[in-house]
């Protein structure tokens, strides 16, 4: 059976929840009732934080809300990649990169900038579509595993 966009979301989710039980922290899931955020957590030192988890299965882009644009310093980010398992002896780990508010509006920027000088040398704009993450702008060492990133 396909894996759908939504069973990708929902493993998302659950592996950056996973990740944050493993190091200590409490996580609630807000089931979708919340727009901007996808996990309520407490850090082990009492510190309380929202999580959006973005979660694709390929590396394009990960699309997300305009609303996310707004700085919320109490709102961290982590894109999630969780590649298909082709073969037995071909699987892929999943990836994870975290990033807080500050961190996310900084790529953002360099995204709009990127984007800006594709169309640049293309000589055309693209056509309008919602705001998102290229997948390459994302990975840096910097944000893989960068657990670190959030509340202590």
């Amino acid at each position: 059976m396909k894996r759908t966009g939504n069973q990708t979301q929902w493993a998302g989710q659950f592996g950056v929840a996973h990740e944050l039980s493993r190091r200590g922290y409490l996580v609630s899931f807000t089931l979708g009732n919340a727009p901007a955020v996808d996990l309520l957590c407490i850090s082990p030192k009492g510190y309380e934080f929202s999580i959006q988890v973005k979660s694709l299965k390929s590396k394009g882009y990960f699309p997300y809300q305009k609303s996310l644009l707004e700085v919320d310093p109490n709102l961290h980010f982590v894109f999630v990649l969780i590649p298909p398992i082709t073969t037995k002896t071909n699987v892929l780990p999943v990836e994870y990169f975290v990033l807080n508010n500050e961190q996310f509006h900084t790529l953002v920027e360099e995204e709009n900038h990127r984007q800006k000088e594709e169309e640049r040398k293309r000589g055309r704009p693209y056509a309008e579509f919602p705001p998102s993450m290229y997948y390459r702008t994302l990975s840096k060492s910097e944000f893989l595993n960068a657990w670190h990133n959030l509340p202590e």
